[in-house]
């Protein structure tokens, strides 16, 4: 055996193939003499393999019996319906139960009518045919019927009992009715059909009765099948199957006769066959070299060179078989590799980006946190002097504006959206003074969200831009109303409103481009970076939120523009603070 594995991979081949042709040929010498015995049995092995089919088949068609009716006698419609104790509740939803199991009819053809019985047995809905049988009452599983003869129809049916369970109650297995599916014989004739071995041979379908619900082949004069004399009858090879879901009978009958016609038949084609063997396997040997010796050879001397020639070379791809698309495999593994590594690169850069944004905040909290308390007691002594003068108006102006710089200067960068509401607030007070009134900031927030944590100096910004650049112009009375909500997505929205001036298409295209510079490149614009304005904002929730975030600018011309950011639920702040 060691020996043999030492051997190159054609020589094996080779030697396999002798063997083979060894076996062929002393198997066609013994089978001139056992054909007989050899045929009864590759005919009985190839029946029981086709009644296997078929009981496949009859398994597919249980499980679809089964999907249909969890779809019908679980829907939330009729769960309501079995349950409820109101019969004004039923008549108003019989319609919907009625409509309900029609669309469960479409789905099987030979589905010819449906019964719904209520947890006592009592019929509570029906549909199409009847079995004329009573409803079994209750069942625990799924229960096929023998043939059903009714004299009010000239059609023979079968039926299907299913428990129905209440899907609502805490009880396992809590009863609540059951479902009577009226079945036609006409689907069986179908899943039998193709599966005779022979020309004479028979396949039957029995109930437990032993009547005969389908038939393929020479059909016979009676409805109800002797099934133990037909077995011992020598004429016929019988195979018998149970079908344990139903009771149901799968029979196989071939005549003997019919089998022995063929074997001198057999005997002359044994000597042709193995010609025809021979030239296949030359064959084999011509496409085993040509299809995956040499493909596999061109794959190893490509492996062994890639490192020299770099990572944009890729294997070319000549066959179109398995070998092809190892090749193919090898090519998309090698550009996911390349794909991979550039795709950590940009987190690496993204990730850098991050810290020196930090950094950056870092130093510009400091620079304005210079002698702050100079600046709180100036405010403070404008506020008294105001008090002292009784001009509420500076005071208030002056304690908003204290408040403002306090925020503004706090050491953390990171603060809940209630302070981002409450500095909006402040800075509101400061602009209905200056204007008058005129201009006015409403804000409707979800309690809910109001202790999230986020990114400071979001909402102010944004506002601050709307009334400069939006309203201040504006003749009439503006407004910047302010919503904050938790979208379907599980997200967080603030929307901005205003119904300022507006921005030109071009205008509002050069500042989108502004902001996408950013999703292509990393970075932006040396403009786009300087103050606090819309592209800072953007460009901070991308570097702490990345994909998740985003912000949508729409704007109309003498109608106002509308901003949305939008950023996830969850609180990103920590793992921030740690870089």
């Amino acid at each position: 055996m060691e020996r043999f594995r030492k051997q190159s991979l054609i020589r094996q081949v080779l030697y396999l193939i002798l063997i083979m042709l060894i076996i062929l040929l002393i198997s066609f010498t013994i089978s001139n003499t056992i054909a007989k015995r050899i045929i009864e049995k590759k005919v009985t092995d190839t029946a029981g393999k086709i009644l296997l089919q078929v009981q496949e088949k009859m398994d597919i068609y249980y499980s679809d019996m089964e999907g249909i009716s969890n779809f019908l006698l679980y829907s939330p419609t009729v769960q309501t319906y079995l349950s409820t104790g109101d019969a004004i509740s039923k008549v108003l939803m019989h319609n919907e139960i009625i409509s309900i199991a029609s669309n469960a009819m479409t789905l099987k053809q030979n589905i010819r009518g449906i019964q719904l019985y209520d947890k006592k047995g009592q019929l509570a809905a029906s549909i199409g045919a009847e079995t004329g049988q009573p409803a079994k009452h209750p069942v625990q599983t799924a229960e096929y019927s023998e043939l059903i003869d009714n004299p009010s129809n000239t059609r023979t049916y079968y039926s299907i009992t299913f428990p129905i369970y209440n899907l609502k109650s805490t009880i396992l297995r809590d009863y609540n009715g059951t479902s009577v599916f009226a079945m036609d014989l006409d689907n069986f004739s179908s899943l039998l059909k193709n599966a005779k071995i022979t020309e004479n041979s028979r396949l039957l379908l029995l109930d437990q009765n032993n009547k005969i619900m389908a038939d393929e082949g020479n059909a016979l004069q009676t409805e109800t099948l002797n099934v133990e004399e037909w077995q011992k009858d020598k004429r016929f090879i019988v195979q018998t199957i149970m079908l344990p879901r139903t009771g149901w009978k799968l029979i196989s009958a071939i005549p003997r006769n019919e089998l022995l016609q063929d074997l001198n038949t057999v005997q002359r084609l044994n000597i042709a066959t193995y010609v025809v063997m021979l030239f296949m396997l030359s064959l084999f040997l011509a496409l085993f070299f040509t299809r995956i010796l040499k493909p596999v050879k061109a794959l190893m001397d490509f492996m062994k060179s890639y490192p020299r020639m770099g990572g944009e070379s890729r294997i070319h791809v000549v066959t179109h078989n398995e070998m092809g698309v190892l090749a193919l495999n090898l090519n998309r593994m090698l550009d996911k590799i390349d794909n991979l590594s550039k795709e950590i690169q940009l987190t690496q850069k993204q990730m850098y980006e991050i810290e020196i944004a930090k950094k950056q905040m870092e130093i510009s909290a400091y620079r304005n946190q210079i002698n702050p308390h100079f600046l709180y007691n100036t405010l403070e002594c404008i506020r008294a002097m105001a008090f002292y003068y009784k001009v509420q108006d500076i005071a208030d102006i002056s304690t908003s504006l204290s408040n403002m710089f306090r925020y503004s200067v706090k050491g953390s960068d990171f603060v809940t959206i209630q302070d981002e509401i409450s500095h909006v607030k402040e800075y509101a007070k400061i602009i209905e003074f200056r204007f008058m009134g005129r201009i006015q900031v409403i804000v409707e927030a979800d309690e809910h969200l109001l202790e999230l944590r986020t990114i400071k100096m979001l909402l102010q910004p944004i506002v601050e831009n709307a009334v400069f650049h939006g309203l201040e112009k504006k003749i009439d009375n503006g407004t910047v109303r302010i919503e904050v909500h938790k979208t379907p997505q599980n997200q967080v929205q603030y929307v901005i409103v205003d119904n300022g001036y507006g921005m030109e298409d071009k205008q509002l295209t050069e500042l989108n481009d502004r902001l996408r510079q950013f999703d292509s490149q990393g970075q932006m614009t040396r403009e786009a970076k300087h103050g606090i304005g819309l592209s800072n904002i953007y460009r901070r929730i991308k570097l702490l939120y990345g994909d998740e975030a985003d912000m949508f600018i729409e704007s109309k011309p003498g109608l106002g523009t509308t901003v949305r950011i939008t950023f996830p639920l969850q609180d990103y702040t920590e793992q921030l603070e740690v870089i």
